[in-house]
């Protein structure tokens, strides 16, 4: 303000202090509002308030990270000494007209039933079609009235269960209104929530199984089935079992890949008659549970397409 009296320009007061014109102009300004107007009990905080801000975010980051039960990765021990088994399956789908109810409940029935058998949940356990224009009017039930029937059917086996994973169908809820079914789930199943999928690494025995398992992964192909199952080991590395869900076509088998035999497997679907499915290409929902033997005193991998023939094969072997 004092060299702007002296009668230089702005561009000259710009040059002489190494600032720019649009910096002295507004300098300026303020000078000029600083004469005429006093501020009594305006609020300025200050650059150590805006570190004590800085501080409690990350006070409220460590607590909010304590208080989240989602995970990426975990180890679980099963006390067997004798072969056991793990089921793969979701997209259920509780709440849509075309959903195979009666059979779920006898799959379900079997996993409970059947000594040595877990389970792992894949996701899409209800439809909850609240995003997809159109696709509630296949809906038979409201989807408040879906999570009390999932929970409710989930409680068969629940002291099976090992690990959730959320679907497409559970997320909706999640952007809607923030909601995660998958907790409440997990929280009722006492299991761990695996977010959208994670790596679970079994302990058995004297033996280590690692399991990759995903509601869905990029790289589909129509043409070979196990293609985002191998990818998701060439980018994230080895696995033993690799497993998927969310496209309702099911299968499962073992190849060799990085040096041993590894499992690949997607999980099938309850929904057997949709709109969108007959719409692309008169597809039906294949009711598959694909279900892994595994050993505890040798490192040994049985995989088996039908959940009753498993089942039965792994009660020979206890």
């Amino acid at each position: 303000m004092n060299l702007k009296q002296t009668g230089l320009t702005q561009d000259e007061v710009a040059e002489k202090t190494g600032l720019t014109r649009a910096q002295v102009c507004h300098a300026l300004r303020r000078a000029r509002k600083s004469e005429r107007i006093e501020y009594q009990d305006r609020k300025e905080p200050t650059e150590e308030d805006i570190d004590s801000f800085i501080d409690a975010m990350k006070l409220l980051k460590s607590a909010q990270d304590k208080a989240d039960s989602k995970q990426v990765k975990a180890t679980v021990k099963l006390n067997e000494s004798k072969p056991f088994a793990i089921v793969y399956s979701g997209d259920w789908h509780i709440g849509s007209a075309g959903v195979d109810v009666g059979q779920l409940e006898e799959h379900l029935n079997i996993i409970a039933e059947t000594d040595g058998m877990y389970f792992i949940g894949a996701g899409d356990y209800i439809d909850n079609a609240i995003l997809h224009k159109g696709s509630d009017y296949e809906s038979i039930i409201r989807p408040g009235m879906q999570m009390k029937v999932a929970s409710r059917i989930m409680e068969r086996i629940s002291d099976k269960v090992i690990a959730l994973v959320r679907g497409c169908h559970e997320d909706f809820s999640k952007k809607v209104d923030d909601r995660d079914y998958l907790e409440d789930l997990c929280k009722e199943t006492d299991s761990i929530n695996l977010w959208h999928g994670g790596d679970v690494k079994i302990i058995a025995g004297s033996q280590e199984y690692l399991w990759r398992v995903r509601h869905k992964f990029p790289f589909k192909s129509p043409l070979n089935l196990e293609n985002a199952m191998r990818r998701i080991m060439e980018i994230k590395g080895p696995c033993d079992v690799a497993a998927e869900a969310h496209w309702h076509d099911g299968y499962i088998m073992d190849r060799h890949l990085m040096g041993e035999y590894r499992v690949l497997m997607r999980s099938g679907t309850f929904k057997v008659w949709d709109e969108f499915g007959q719409k692309i290409g008169g597809y039906k929902g294949q009711v598959i549970m694909p279900t892994v033997i595994m050993w505890p005193d040798k490192r040994q991998l049985l995989p088996i397409k039908q959940l009753d023939i498993a089942a039965k094969i792994l009660t020979a072997f206890r």
